[in-house]
This record gives C-alpha cells, structure tokens and sequence, in this order.
C-alpha cells in the first residue's frame, strides 16, 4: 500500500492539498450523520485514533459504505461510521474500486469531501469534492 492523499474540497487557505501531519476536517454527509472529524492526515486514507492508538476508521472505506458497493462487509447493523476491523481490508477494495481515480469520484452520490481545519460548513454546502492528490500527500502544495 502506498502513500496517497487527497485535495481538499474548500479554498480556504493557500495549501491545496491535505499533506501528512497536517491538520483537516473530514466531512460526513447528513445522511450517515452529518458533522466532521477533525484530525492531522495519518496517510494512507486513516482518520481517528482508537483507544489503543492504532487507527479508527479508513475512508475508502466509509466511502465504499457511503455509496452502497456491492460485497460490502460488517456484523451487526448497516454503519453509519464502520470502525476499522478484520473487515476493512475487503472493503477498503471496494472504496478504491469506486473512487480512486477522478473520473470515478465525478459519479459517486456521496464522494469524499476533505477541507480545510477552519472550513464551518458542512459536507451539502460544498458543490465539489475532494480529488486525488499528485503528491501523494508527501508534502503541502500551494494553490496555483
């Protein structure tokens, strides 16, 4: 697996992109929620911290739940934020088959959307979406 991250989808600050270690807020749609969760990018697509430091959620997993993939797997009850588990591996597949590339993320009913740590909406106010990022995250990019 390697690095990745992704744009963000305000234009709030100067810096484009969401670069490792750098602060940002992770939308959730109204639907599954709403609010956000705010964290520094871990890479890799994880967000959150469970008790026992590893991380909490991957997000082309809450993205393959989020528009219904087909092969989706979890107990219980359908999640609303399905926690990292020994089912994340067979979704996180699904989440990058529907959205890893641009052109895929453009069709999806509730892409992701990554922005700014000062951004005060919410996930409906914002038009775009976040897109995948060139530089992998590795550093931050300035707007051009």
């Amino acid at each position: 697996m390697g690095s990745f991250s992704w744009n963000k989808a305000d234009k709030l600050t100067s810096i484009e992109n969401v670069a490792y270690g750098t602060s940002f807020k992770f939308l959730i749609p109204k639907e599954f929620g709403g609010k956000f969760i705010k964290d520094k990018y871990q890479d890799y697509g994880y967000l959150g911290t469970k008790e026992n430091g590893g991380p909490k959620y991957d997000m082309y997993e809450l993205l393959a739940f989020w528009n219904k993939a087909v092969g989706l797997k979890y107990d219980g009850d359908y999640p609303l934020l399905k926690e990292i588990d020994d089912y994340t591996d067979n979704n996180r597949g699904l989440g990058i088959d529907i959205g890893c590339y641009d052109g895929q993320i453009l069709k999806l009913k509730y892409p992701l959307k990554l922005v700014s740590a000062s951004f005060n909406g919410t996930y409906e106010d914002l038009e775009t979406c976040s897109f995948d990022d060139p530089d992998q995250g590795f550093f931050s990019r300035k707007r051009e």
